[in-house]
């Protein structure tokens, strides 16, 4: 019985994949920054982080910006790997991971 669950489109060249993630992290990241940044100068004369729950959305859009750079790193990484499909899964994971966590920060920033 064949266990291998990998998708056989993934061993190849990932060079049509890698362009719109590319292309999305830039756009989200800047998003993100902007945002943060944005936050910050709008404080009006008090700390921007002031309660707790002001920490935990700087913190995981901070967290989902760390997984946004990593994921581009591995993507324009030129180093030839010996399973480049195996590579782009975890850098797919890394990558949801980080739009996840972004709109987990931003759904938190909204409604706190």
């Amino acid at each position: 019985m064949d266990t291998d669950t990998r998708d056989p489109r993934f061993d190849g060249e990932i060079a049509p994949y890698r362009q719109p993630m590319v292309t999305s992290i830039g756009i989200i990241m800047g998003f993100l920054l902007s945002f943060l940044a944005n936050w910050a100068v709008d404080a009006d004369d008090q700390p921007a982080l002031e309660y707790a729950s002001d920490y935990a959305v700087v913190g995981t859009l901070l967290l989902s910006v760390t997984l946004f750079t990593v994921s581009l790193f591995r993507l324009l990484n030129n180093r030839i790997v010996a399973d480049a499909g195996a590579r782009y899964q975890r850098t797919l994971h890394i990558y949801m991971a980080a739009i996840v966590l972004a709109f987990v920060g931003l759904t938190g920033a909204l409604t706190v």
